[in-house]
């Protein structure tokens, strides 16, 4: 099997900024091969907000992993921007000795941003996350909600760059699962803020169907081990009668893919 990999301007807005066709990803070899992903075909737009979704182990952090560059794909062709996705996890993973605002500029330092210029941007993410006034701060000293708006201002840096404009893709792989359901809530509708207001490219994993539904624009289902793509959803409503009968139907097709794979 063959794979090849190419890549795609990160501001080319027309463009396609992610395109996975006919992914496989298998681990090891012989009788001890793991398949992780198997003919996966996906586009994602510039500027697009994907929910991949499916049950634990169907491959949806391998999947994100290869977007990323940090693993490569065992077969299939695999097209992804030309600057590296920036990536945020359920853990705010934040370096412990600097503040939220060095935290946010590190991205913006190896980038070879000047200093007062990182430390300028820097704000302008914190502010996007309304973090004002908390640049100072360690992240000891602010809550998990808080770190976690920090950690969304860091991959934005990293995803939009040193002037802001470059779009980019935001990889966020369930990084509200560990936060309390009120906390989860308000970090919700401020993704869909920030998102609405830089224009990111973003790919989500979640395991929540509610959590999908609310933020992307389409809702992707991968199947269990060997994970592939078995249904699509556009979300054009996410309130009212339409948006339960949307949350109804991918419930309802998440739990047949969950009991075929357990039969």
């Amino acid at each position: 099997m063959s794979t090849t990999t190419s890549a795609v301007p990160v501001n080319d807005v027309s463009a396609t900024a992610v395109r996975l066709a006919g992914i496989g990803k298998t681990f090891g070899s012989g009788a001890d091969a793991v398949t992780a992903l198997q003919g996966v075909d996906l586009d994602v737009s510039a500027g697009e907000f994907v929910c991949l979704l499916g049950a634990s182990g169907c491959g949806k952090s391998t999947l994100l992993n290869l977007v990323a560059g940090l693993d490569e794909p065992t077969s299939g062709e695999l097209v992804r921007p030309t600057g590296s996705p920036s990536f945020m996890f359920q853990e705010s993973a934040l370096l412990p000795w600097l503040t939220a605002g060095r935290n946010v500029e590190l991205p913006l330092q190896l980038s070879g941003l000047s200093r007062s210029a990182r430390r300028a941007r820097a704000a302008e993410l914190l502010s996007l996350v309304r973090l004002d006034g908390l640049a100072d701060k360690r992240p000891h000293e602010l809550s998990g909600g808080m770190r976690q708006r920090v950690a969304l201002a860091r991959a934005l840096a990293a995803a939009t760059g040193p002037d802001g404009t470059g779009g980019g893709v935001l990889l966020m792989d369930e990084p509200f699962a560990a936060l309390d359901a009120i906390t989860r809530d308000v970090l919700q509708g401020e993704l869909l803020r920030v998102w609405d207001a830089t224009g990111t490219t973003v790919i989500f994993v979640t395991h929540d169907v509610r959590e999908a539904v609310r933020l992307a624009q389409r809702v992707v289902l991968l199947s269990s081990r060997p994970g592939t793509v078995v249904a699509e959803w556009q979300v054009t409503e996410r309130h009212g009668a339409v948006g339960e009968q949307l949350h109804d139907d991918i419930t309802s097709r998440l739990r047949q893919v969950i009991a075929s794979h357990a039969a």
